[in-house]
């Protein structure tokens, strides 16, 4: 079994001061090879990890050519296109369904193709981490 974690990170937020968010840093091979970092919010309740298109054009990926996909949150709906990418954390390969929008949004982590390989547990907004079975 393999054990993954992130530290929380402190960021500031309008509403409420400084807060402590889950972000993981998601490795991916870019289009000419290179392996690059990006980091990207740990969302439980997002059913599926969504990147912005600056992370597509790294990844050589034509975002149209993906799955046209509306989805719906707090801050209303967006278009995403889904791609299967391979993405690593820590150590670890996952093959993952992935949707990229077309504007610039936070790179968020969901459950989709990485709760089914994983648990994720968040320790006391210190660290949240990935147990791959």
């Amino acid at each position: 079994m393999e054990h993954v974690c992130f530290p929380f990170s402190r960021q500031k937020s309008r509403a409420f001061g400084t807060v402590a968010r889950p972000i993981a840093r998601v490795t991916l091979r870019s289009l000419s090879g290179e392996m690059f970092d990006i980091t990207a919010l740990v969302d439980s309740g997002a059913d599926v990890s969504l990147f912005s298109p600056s992370v597509a054009r790294i990844l050589g990926i034509v975002i149209r050519r993906g799955e046209r996909k509306t989805f719906h949150g707090l801050g209303g709906k967006i278009t995403a296109y889904v791609h299967r990418i391979e993405l690593h954390l820590g150590n670890v390969r996952v093959r993952a369904r992935v949707a990229f929008s077309q504007v610039e949004v936070p790179n968020i982590l969901g459950r989709l193709d990485i709760l089914k390989e994983s648990s994720i547990h968040f320790i006391d907004e210190k660290e949240v981490c990935f147990e791959f079975t």
